[in-house]
């Protein structure tokens, strides 16, 4: 058994191209001539399709059996490029960043470490000075009040109420 690669939107311009007589084509028409026989050969032939259509090169037109492709007349925008022109371009960025691998970098200049005592000096300065605390009033007690001539009236919690009236 052949392994046969997956189509390329390439190989599905080169097939539609070839087969200009036959047009317009369904999507199984297309699979049929690109000879796509597994799921995955199919799927990438209708991505291909679709890369097609997006780029204007086949039109896609909706008909009673179903959607069906013809050629535009218009190329493809993008330059299609070959293997080789491919790889160049690749070696060109690979050199390119090996290049700017070997200059030197730049270090940062680093802020000059400070002693502990600097450390511990700008800490408290940055402490706030602790509030003085004010002494409170001697409060005073019930006794002193009585004694000084004060009354005190009792008040019935609400439960003393319920007792008495139970």
């Amino acid at each position: 058994m052949t392994s046969k690669t997956n189509p390329t939107p390439a190989a599905v311009r080169a097939w539609l191209s070839a087969n200009v007589i036959d047009a317009p084509w369904t999507m199984v028409a297309i699979c049929e001539g690109c000879a796509a026989e597994t799921i995955d050969q199919r799927r990438a032939v209708r991505d291909a399709v679709r890369y097609c259509v997006g780029a204007g090169f086949i039109a896609r037109t909706e008909t009673k059996i179903g959607p069906v492709y013809e050629l535009t007349g218009q190329g493809m925008p993008r330059v299609v490029l070959t293997d080789a022109e491919r790889k160049e371009r690749q070696r060109e960025r690979d050199a390119g960043r090996a290049r700017s691998s070997r200059r030197p970098k730049q270090q940062a200049v680093a802020a000059p470490k400070r002693s502990r005592a600097a450390r511990v000096a700008m800490q408290a300065a940055n402490t706030p000075a602790p509030s003085a605390v004010k002494a409170a009033p001697s409060v005073e007690t019930i006794e002193q009040f009585l004694a000084r001539g004060g009354r005190v009236q009792r008040l019935p919690a609400h439960w003393e109420q319920m007792e008495r009236a139970a």
